[in-house]
């Protein structure tokens, strides 16, 4: 289903995209909005995504694992498939991730296999590459292998050693690491990386997609009817954390 209406900026933004990425979306049918744009684009090695409730983080997620399918770090001898991981404070929450990534390898042509199953799970291509699911419950079974690319699911629930494990087992093989989430509270490990991100360093980058850029949700974006209401009914610190995606500590704590 496409995800987005013709747009120059958005065209614009995504004029970053090799022609092999464009083609990738253009069989899939995903067609991003300016949100979903700007992070699709962005090169660095750790992207945070720091979304709204319903803002399509998962979609986003599956999207981007196709923009950096090819970025492979291999030496000429290595030989060895890709291999990629989702990841989450439990099975159930890479279902909605790896349900988008089978369907679209089915799209593409190149799904090899499938679990029915999550809890775990693995999608196999016709070329060998894996996509393997994983829970952060024991920090423990992250410490195998080295994956070229992280997909991490609802971020902010899993725990600051889990997040470190993640870190260095990205470290190998320099790979990707994408994590999103809804703020579970403006304390803690993934709102301050959200902050200390904002600006970017030379690899890290996050990213704020509010719920209101879910245009099949909120046609009318902050101007929906459902949103307007929403925004009435909840508190200040609701709203920022939980539909725009920005963190809001007590006051007098940072």
């Amino acid at each position: 289903m496409a995800t987005g209406v013709n747009n120059p900026a958005v065209e614009s933004v995504l004029s970053a995209l090799t022609d092999t990425q464009r083609a990738l979306f253009n069989i899939v049918g995903f067609k991003p909005h300016l949100e979903q744009a700007r992070i699709l684009v962005c090169p660095k090695q750790f992207i945070l995504v720091a979304g709204g409730d319903q803002a399509g983080k998962s979609l986003l997620a599956s999207k981007f694992a196709l923009t950096r399918l090819h970025e492979v770090n291999r030496s000429q001898e290595d030989k060895r498939p890709g291999l990629y991981w989702l990841v989450a404070v439990d099975y159930m929450k890479v279902r909605a991730e790896f349900r988008y990534l089978v369907d679209d390898f089915a799209r593409l042509g190149i799904l090899a296999e499938a679990t029915k199953r999550v809890d775990p799970g693995y999608i196999e291509l016709v070329d060998g590459t894996r996509f393997e699911t994983k829970s952060a419950k024991d920090p423990r079974s992250l410490a195998m292998d080295s994956p070229d690319g992280i997909i991490v699911c609802e971020a902010a629930q899993i725990d600051f050693e889990s997040y470190m494990r993640l870190e260095s087992r990205a470290t190998p093989r320099t790979a990707w690491m994408f994590m999103s989430g809804t703020f579970e509270g403006s304390l803690g490990w993934y709102p301050s990386l959200a902050r200390q991100w904002a600006y970017g360093t030379a690899e890290h980058q996050s990213f704020t997609l509010p719920s209101p850029s879910n245009i099949h949700l909120y046609p009318q974006g902050l101007n929906d009817p459902k949103l307007v209401r929403l925004k009435t009914i909840t508190s200040d610190s609701f709203w920022l954390e939980r539909i725009m995606g920005i963190p809001c500590p007590p006051k007098g704590l940072v």
